[in-house]
């Protein structure tokens, strides 16, 4: 997978970061006089604190660099997203606006930057608990049917995505929700307590609900809005395949479903496997 949006995240990361590194040693330069009437060591200690801070937070940025831009986890601790990315994304999203970059492009940067560092640890998630996450704009307005409690009041009848991410989820054996809004995602993960999250949105819903969802990991798929924001929106259900496949899912799990049967639209069954070309 490529997450081209990465780039320009990072980039204003490492700008911020050189920003608040050329206030601090500034900042420090100014006072040490001060400091040094108070007592002697008073500014070695000031440098010293300022020292490990400047550390941990360039290491953490280094390393978020690292197995983003080469899909090599060096991550420490592994798993889940770093707290680095948590205190940048909004330096990046005041930074980003003052160069002249528009919110959505930001939030997408930061999304894409968190699943590049998803994908790089794919290998250490447990796939135990895995919720699918939606938006309820996925589902077509003239549908009468309330799915928001219960995705199986949908008639699969094919004028949105749902009935697609529905047979997704019904072959994987994983959990799907619609949440109308960010109250009731937050409320939705908080009763089932997933191990790990995929979620289909908006930008904007996305980076609040990976910042909101910590500790626990959530890999964002952007909807598709033909039709402008919040209406009638759509989903590379492929995409959300792809994901479940390659991200969660151990080599023993992913040949047990390839043996799976699956139905056809005619109605007969055969296996994954054999359904593949």
């Amino acid at each position: 997978m490529t997450y081209g949006g990465k780039k320009l995240f990072l980039a204003l990361s490492w700008f911020a970061f050189f920003i608040v590194l050329s206030i601090i040693i500034l900042s420090i330069y100014l006072v040490t006089p001060r400091f040094a009437e108070l007592h002697r060591r008073l500014p070695l200690l000031l440098w010293v604190l300022a020292g490990i801070v400047i550390l941990a937070v360039g290491g953490g940025l280094l390393l978020i660099s690292i197995t983003a831009l080469t899909g090599f986890d060096v991550l420490y601790p592994h798993g889940g997203e770093p707290i680095t990315m948590r205190v940048l994304f909004p330096v990046v999203l005041t930074l980003g606006q003052l160069f002249g970059f528009g919110k959505d492009r930001l939030r997408d940067a930061f999304v894409d930057t968190n699943n590049a560092l998803l994908w790089a640890q794919r290998k250490r998630f447990s796939a135990g608990k895995v919720l699918i996450l939606l938006p309820h704009c996925l589902q077509h307005h003239d549908c009468e049917w309330r799915i928001t409690f219960d995705i199986a009041n949908c008639k699969r009848c094919g004028k949105c995505d749902i009935a697609a991410l529905a047979e997704v989820a019904d072959r994987y054996g994983i959990e799907v929700r619609v949440a109308t809004g960010g109250t009731l995602a937050r409320k939705v993960v908080s009763d089932f307590k997933p191990t790990i999250i995929v979620a289909v949105a908006c930008g904007r819903d996305l980076s609040a609900g990976i910042i909101d969802s910590h500790p626990i990991p959530v890999f964002g798929i952007p909807n598709i809005r033909p039709n402008g924001p919040c209406f009638d929106t759509k989903v590379e259900v492929e995409r959300v395949e792809e994901v479940l496949r390659e991200l969660l899912f151990e080599p023993v799990r992913q040949s047990q479903l390839a043996e799976a049967p699956i139905r056809t639209k005619t109605g007969s069954e055969k296996t994954q496997g054999n359904a593949v070309g």
